[in-house]
């Protein structure tokens, strides 16, 4: 893949070999390159919190996942109880009191899981999905 993305001032490259240059073409030097091997691309997105491994991904995702279907079972639980309390005057508040607790608590805990998997960087408003194949990040 020998793709270049251009931000103002920093063209990035993938090279054939591996490697990307970042070249600054501001400098009244003339082009400053920099060649990085993927490794240290690695390290320098971990510093700036883009570091979610594969599988730590796919492991949020099933909690997520997990996490949704028991919120909606307690929901329906609630539901339940509440009918009985309302409808057939059976006496299960104490129950319905725990049902309505497990379910705020799981509601909180899948957006907890949601705000992790968020990205770090909102995309601007106003900007272009994908402006002339420019560099877009996920969202």
């Amino acid at each position: 893949m020998h793709a270049i993305q251009k931000f103002p001032s920093v063209n990035i490259e993938a090279l054939p070999n591996g490697l990307f240059r970042l070249e600054d073409e501001s400098s009244l030097d003339g082009i400053q390159a920099i060649d990085l091997h993927p490794a240290q691309v690695q390290v320098l997105a971990a510093m700036v919190g883009f570091s979610l491994p594969d599988k730590t991904r796919a492991a949020l995702a099933r909690m997520s996942r997990r996490l949704h279907a028991l919120h909606k079972q307690a929901l329906e639980l609630e539901g339940q109880l509440t009918t009985c309390v309302v409808d057939q005057d059976i006496h299960v508040a104490p129950e319905l009191t725990a049902a309505e607790f497990i379910a705020f608590g799981l509601a909180e805990l899948v957006e907890d899981l949601e705000a992790i998997q968020a990205p770090d960087l909102e995309p601007m408003p106003d900007a272009v999905a994908n402006p002339g194949g420019q560099l877009t990040l996920p969202v």
